[in-house]
């Protein structure tokens, strides 16, 4: 214990992560009568594979709260892919994504593009507004755009560097187009770190807590985070 702390006195609780305010589209999209379907898309941290050791994503969590909420019917695909950038996504749309006819769409992609450095994030900006874009054109679904989670001090370096550019051009695009915007990254750095330490399996892959953690951002984004009634809900996350 550290000098400073009067012998028996209590340590100060950890900063409890900020709550997410709920989005007025996402809520309205929940009371559809018929069954959705749920298309989520992006990178590795979305397909949510080995860093969790077989624990469920923040996808698959959602999936769950809805069958929680009564929304047992709806179908939620997930075609994320470990090493995606926009550019794949944008290629591979009508596979991914379009072919599924969605209802609702969730993105999760920037880590990887930080790759292209400073002078690449206008070029990410304007691809990722195409890629919104041509989802709603073609399918009409709600497009839930997501900045990426923060990351560790031992993260990749073009991460570490360029990530707030990448996380920026997500907030615009999404301010531009009026889509749900779920700002993890904003959630992460607002929280103490001695909790977001234990979110991270390897630099800035989320393990199975900070999975959690963004699976409640998500829900409270659509107003479904609720532990009193919700076994999901309350799963552990430091």
């Amino acid at each position: 214990m550290s000098a400073s702390v009067p012998a028996g006195a209590e340590l100060p609780a950890p900063a409890a992560a900020p709550v997410s305010p709920a989005h007025p589209d996402a809520v309205a999209v929940l009371d559809a009568e018929q069954p959705l379907v749920w298309s989520f898309v992006g990178d590795s941290v979305t397909a949510a594979s080995w860093h969790t050791w077989g624990s469920r994503g923040f996808a698959e969590l959602f999936h769950e709260r809805l069958r929680e909420s009564g929304r047992t019917r709806d179908g939620v695909v997930n075609t994320a892919v470990s090493g995606w950038q926009v550019t794949d996504l944008a290629d591979q749309l009508e596979l991914v994504c379009l072919r599924y006819r969605p209802d609702v769409v969730v993105i999760g992609t920037g880590l990887n593009d930080t790759r292209g450095g400073a002078d690449g994030a206008p070029d990410f900006a304007r691809r990722y507004r195409d890629v919104v874009q041509r989802i709603r054109a073609e399918t009409g679904a709600l497009v839930v755009t997501q900045t990426p989670n923060g990351t560790l001090p031992t993260g990749p370096e073009h991460v570490l560097e360029h990530l707030p550019a990448y996380v920026e051009a997500i907030r615009a695009a999404a301010a531009e187009l009026g889509t749900v915007l779920v700002d993890h990254h904003a959630v992460w750095e607002a929280t103490d770190v001695s909790s977001t330490y234990h979110w991270l399996g390897h630099g800035c892959h989320p393990n199975a807590f900070g999975h959690r953690a963004m699976a409640r951002t998500l829900m409270e984004t659509f107003a479904l985070w609720d532990p009193a009634s919700s076994r999901t809900c309350r799963l552990t996350i430091p």
